[in-house]
């Protein structure tokens, strides 16, 4: 048998020496008070700060789609006047 084999087999039969050690009292009490715990955590916050998240977000969308339209319509009148210009000396003719 290889070094490697005997050390595969040492780790499988200790393996057979591992058992499960029950829970105590306590921690499973403390696992079912958690989804309590939440719950309180989520009514702790004050509906103003909730709002003024929600205004905030509101704000940013509405500043990011005027923007984004300002943006667009510059785009355009900068487009046209560089064809315009690129156009002028046919007017000459």
């Amino acid at each position: 048998m290889t070094p490697n084999e005997r050390e595969i087999e040492r780790t499988i039969k200790a393996g057979d020496r591992i058992s499960n050690v029950p829970a105590s009292d306590a921690l499973m009490e403390r696992l079912k008070n958690i989804p309590q715990t939440v719950r309180e955590g989520y009514e702790r916050v004050p509906k103003r700060v909730v709002w003024a998240v929600a205004a905030s977000i509101a704000l940013l969308i509405a500043l990011n789609v005027l923007s984004a339209r300002d943006y667009a319509k510059s785009e355009s009148q900068q487009s046209s006047q560089e064809t315009n210009s690129y156009f002028d000396h046919l007017k000459t003719l």
